[in-house]
């Protein structure tokens, strides 16, 4: 009896497992108990969820950030400007600019991208072209037989082009994290420190055109003679550059949505001008967001300063000049 019993498990244990599965469900049943079967819903959402939080996971993961600032720059320039050999002392702003050249073309960006706030790659464009043009003439007199006119016009186009190449690297980050405090509180009351290193291409071209006119009529009795003569003087002056800097940048966080930044940093080094340097120091206040891209103000003062000396006598190119003044632009971070 017993050895028929044990052929009758042996037996049950070779059955197919759906049919133990529901053996045991009967059994349950049977003795007063529940089973609670997964339903296909549940099942569904059990196998999605990860595959979501993995994307959401990994959005919210992006070590990348990228920032693109278009802005203007009120510019006060001094100094000093030679091509082939002729000087002219510089002293003009802006103002000045639009109200005396013909045309004042300029653009100006910068491009940021930074991986998980520690290293920084940047590219800032500085462009403007200016032409300006004046004229006079003036009548002349030798004696009541003698006179003239003489007219003059003079013209020049000037073009600047300054493109700011490099990348940061974040030392050192003080100040506790106060995110536990609330939503937009992360990361404010500290500052971080970044140095610099990168490049400066200068482009410059400078074009004077002179137009000289005059006329010499004589009137003596019957004789009448008169004498036309026009001459042309050009000079014009294309020269490029680019000098290595190394800098030093401060970044901290005010309030929410308020940041701070001051950099200096200092390049030419006899590489490419004699000396350069540059100090900026601007605020920026978040003022709104549209989609994944935060929109923020942003202002400062900026001042420039190059020494570029090359070639001699009627060769011979410079430009020692100091450019300063306030700056105004609109970051979009995304």
């Amino acid at each position: 009896m017993a050895k028929g019993r044990l052929w009758e498990w042996a037996g049950l244990l070779r059955r197919p497992m759906s049919r133990f599965w529901g053996i045991s469900v009967i059994a349950s049943l049977a003795a007063g108990g529940s089973v609670v079967l997964p339903s296909f819903s549940a099942l569904g959402q059990a196998s999605g969820a990860p595959q979501e939080n993995a994307v959401a996971s990994s959005e919210a993961q992006n070590p990348w950030t990228f920032r693109f600032t278009p802005y203007a720059w009120l510019t006060w320039m001094s100094g000093s400007q030679t091509v082939r050999g002729r000087s002219v002392d510089i002293d003009t702003n802006t103002f000045q600019l639009l109200g005396s050249s013909d045309t004042l073309v300029p653009f100006m960006g910068y491009f940021q991208a930074r991986f998980e706030d520690r290293i920084e790659l940047f590219a800032d464009v500085m462009y403007a072209g200016i032409t300006s043009g004046v004229s006079a003439s003036r009548n002349f007199q030798v004696n009541p037989f003698v006179g003239g006119r003489v007219s003059a016009a003079a013209s020049i186009y000037y073009q600047q082009l300054t493109i700011e190449f490099g990348g940061a690297y974040q030392v050192a980050k003080v100040g506790r994290d106060r995110g536990a405090e609330g939503a937009g509180m992360s990361g404010v009351g500290q500052t971080a420190f970044d140095v610099l290193l990168g490049g400066r291409y200068w482009h410059q071209k400078a074009d004077l055109t002179l137009n000289v006119a005059g006329t010499l009529g004589v009137n003596v009795g019957d004789l009448q003679l008169s004498f036309d003569r026009s001459q042309a003087f050009a000079r014009s002056g294309v020269i490029n550059w680019v000098d290595p800097f190394v800098g030093f940048r401060v970044r901290h966080t005010l309030a929410p949505r308020q940041h701070l930044q001051a950099q200096a940093d200092i390049g030419g080094f006899g590489l490419g001008s004699r000396i350069s340097w540059q100090a900026l120091a601007t605020y920026g206040y978040e003022f709104g967001s549209t989609g994944n891209v935060a929109w923020a103000g942003i202002i400062g003062y900026r001042a420039l300063y190059v020494d570029y000396v090359q070639g001699s006598g009627n060769t011979l190119f410079q430009t020692n000049l100091l450019q300063h003044g306030p700056l105004i632009g609109v970051s979009a971070k995304f």
